[in-house]
């Protein structure tokens, strides 16, 4: 009987636990901005794990990317998530105020830590935030995880995430990317001519009779 419980508690220690799923909850950023956010697993022991991504809300007109550094923080597996509102100019469609991801990692880890920062187009944060510790990050340094949404125009998942690190840290931004973020007004057309003015009417006019002209013929000397 005791080698029967040794032997139990033996496959029950070397039996893994179940991972757990996590749901992050995200700001939406403004109509024409970015949000950022970087959600962080701590991972003192053993190997990464991988992490399965998938959107657990509607997301509305925005654009949602998620992508991994290559080279990881020690004892950390850090995810960057962009966040772009896409809605049209004119549009009356109302923004996301929360944006809901769903992640599992391949093993049993703690929820995440996330910071994030909204809006960082139009107003940076006077702190910098956390994902700024991971330094100037280009698109070869980041590895695709999940999109969906429209992109911006010539941006892709990670190139979107590049730029909108770049914001939030205070570093120089494309200008294509916030063009193609908030694109510029189109111009007022031109005023329509006014309608031509209606004919006047005549005014009926009194012809006073002129005097016959006097003729004077002359006389024979």
């Amino acid at each position: 009987m005791r080698r029967v419980l040794l032997a139990a508690l033996v496959v029950s220690l070397a039996t893994p636990a179940a991972a757990e799923a996590h749901r992050v909850s995200l700001s939406g950023p403004a109509q024409f901005d970015v949000a950022v956010a970087q959600v962080r697993y701590a991972a003192p022991h053993g190997p990464r794990p991988a992490l399965k991504l998938a959107l657990a809300g509607p997301t509305g007109l925005d654009y949602v990317a998620v992508a991994l550094p290559r080279h990881q923080p020690r004892r950390a597996l850090v995810a960057l998530v962009a966040v772009v509102n896409r809605r049209p100019r004119g549009s009356q469609a109302p923004d996301i105020a929360r944006i809901l991801l769903g992640i599992e990692p391949s093993r049993a880890m703690r929820a995440p830590v996330v910071s994030e920062a909204a809006n960082v187009l139009r107003a940076p944060p006077t702190a910098a935030p956390p994902a700024c510790a991971l330094g100037a990050l280009a698109v070869g340094d980041l590895r695709f995880a999940m999109r969906a949404g429209a992109p911006p125009p010539g941006f892709a998942a990670r190139s979107t995430i590049a730029q909108a690190l770049a914001a939030v840290c205070g570093r120089p931004v494309d200008p294509a990317f916030r063009t193609a973020v908030a694109p510029p007004a189109p111009a007022p057309l031109p005023k329509p001519c006014p309608p031509p003015c209606p004919p006047t009417p005549m005014q009926p006019r009194i012809v006073c009779p002129m005097p016959a002209a006097l003729v004077i013929c002359p006389r024979a000397a």
